[in-house]
C-alpha cells in the first residue's frame, strides 16, 4: 500500500495569460481554495503573487492580480505555481483533504534448474573435479542467481498470477522506473554529470532522497570520465587509469555507482535503494534440494521463488534511456 501527500503546486493551462487577466485556468484546482496565494516558481524573473477569490470549476479560478507588494506580470502556459493556503482567524476547518491509499503489486517468479548425475559419473575420476554432483549443483546455483539478477533488472510483470499457459513473472527495476507518469527521460544525449544532477533533482522535487545510480558497463565507463579535465597526476605516478565509485550531486546527494551487466547500454537509473527490496517467498534463499532417487542416478533441483518491491517507484526512481 502506498500513500502520498497532497500536492502544493498547480500547472497553468492557458496561453496568453497577460498581466491583468483575472480568469486563471489550471490542469487541476484540487489543491486550490478561496484565499490561496499562487506564485510562479518555474519561470525566471517572476515575482507576482496572485490570490484566488473563487474556485469556479475543477480547472478554473477567479483571481486578484498583484497581491500585496507585487505587480501583475505575463505568464506562460505550463508554468508551475506554488500554492500557499492562508486561513482566517476563527474559521471552520476547510473540506476534508484525506487521500485514498493505492495498492501496488508484483508477482513472485520461480527459478528452477534440474540436476541428474549418474552413479558412473560420480564414481569415475573427473579431471579437476572432486565430485561431479557437487560441481553441477554449484554451477546451476550460479546460473539461478544470474537469472535472478537479470529478472530484477529487466523482468516484466506477467498479466496474471499464472496458469497452464501463462508463466508467472515479476517486474524488474526498468519496468517500474520507466512508467510514463514517473521521471522518464528519453533525450538522445551523452551521460554527463549535468544529466545525473538533473535526474537526482527530479527525485528530490518529488520528495525523495536518491542514493544510487544503476548503469551497465558502457555508461560506467562514461561516468569514469566525469571531471576528467580537472584531474592531475603526480610526476612519479606509475599507475594509469581512473575509476569513479560515487557521485556527489549539486544538491548534496551521494550516489553509489552500481554496475550490472544486464542493464541496456543506453539506460541509467537513479534512485533510492531504501525503497527497493528483493524478497524470497518462503524466507529462504536460493537453494539446492535433493530429490527422490530413481534408477541409477542422483537427482536434485535448484529452486527459489522471489519477488521485488519498488516502493513509490514513480517518485523514488528516475529512468533515462536513449543515452549515446
Amino acid at each position: 500500500m502506498e500513500d502520498s501527500l497532497n500536492g502544493n503546486t498547480a500547472t497553468l493551462d492557458e496561453s496568453g495569460f497577460d498581466s491583468s487577466e483575472t480568469d486563471m485556468t489550471f490542469v487541476s484546482t484540487s489543491n486550490i481554495r478561496v484565499g490561496s496565494l499562487l506564485r510562479n516558481t518555474s519561470e525566471a524573473g517572476k515575482t507576482e503573487v496572485i490570490q484566488v477569490t473563487s474556485v469556479d470549476s475543477a480547472t478554473l479560478c477567479t483571481v486578484v492580480r498583484g497581491y500585496g507588494s507585487t505587480s501583475g506580470e505575463a505568464h506562460s502556459t505550463g508554468s508551475i505555481w506554488n500554492v500557499i493556503n492562508p486561513n482566517q482567524e476563527g474559521q471552520d476547518p476547510p473540506a476534508d483533504s484525506s487521500k485514498v491509499r493505492t495498492k501496488v503489486s508484483n508477482f513472485t517468479q520461480i527459478f528452477q534448474y534440474g540436476i541428474n548425475v549418474s552413479h558412473t559419473m560420480r564414481s569415475v575420476l573427473q579431471a579437476g573435479v572432486a565430485d561431479e554432483f557437487t560441481f553441477q549443483v554449484a554451477r546451476r546455483l550460479m546460473e539461478a542467481m544470474r537469472e535472478l539478477d537479470a529478472a530484477l533488472v529487466n523482468g516484466i510483470k506477467s498479466a496474471s498470477a499464472g496458469s497452464d499457459s501463462v508463466y508467472r513473472s515479476m517486474g524488474g527495476i526498468v519496468e517500474f522506473a520507466s512508467q510514463g507518469t514517473g521521471n522518464l527521460n528519453t533525450t538522445s544525449e551523452a551521460l554527463t554529470l549535468s544529466v545525473v544532477n538533473a535526474m537526482a533533482e527530479q527525485i528530490w522535487d518529488d520528495g525523495g532522497y536518491p542514493n544510487f545510480i544503476l548503469v551497465g558497463g558502457k555508461q560506467k565507463r562514461a561516468i569514469s570520465t566525469f571531471d576528467q579535465s580537472a584531474r592531475r597526476s603526480v610526476y612519479d605516478s606509475t599507475v594509469a587509469g581512473y575509476v569513479v565509485d560515487r557521485i556527489i550531486t549539486d544538491l548534496g546527494f551521494v550516489l553509489d555507482v552500481i554496475v550490472d551487466p544486464w542493464l541496456a547500454d543506453d539506460v541509467a537509473i537513479v534512485g533510492d535503494l531504501n525503497k527497493i527490496r528483493v524478497l524470497p517467498l518462503r524466507n529462504s534463499a536460493m537453494r539446492a534440494e535433493d530429490l527422490a532417487k530413481t534408477g541409477a542416478a542422483f537427482k536434485a533441483q535448484i529452486y527459489g521463488e522471489y519477488t521485488a518491491e519498488f516502493r513509490n517507484a514513480i517518485e523514488s526512481l528516475a529512468h533515462h534511456n536513449n543515452l549515446t
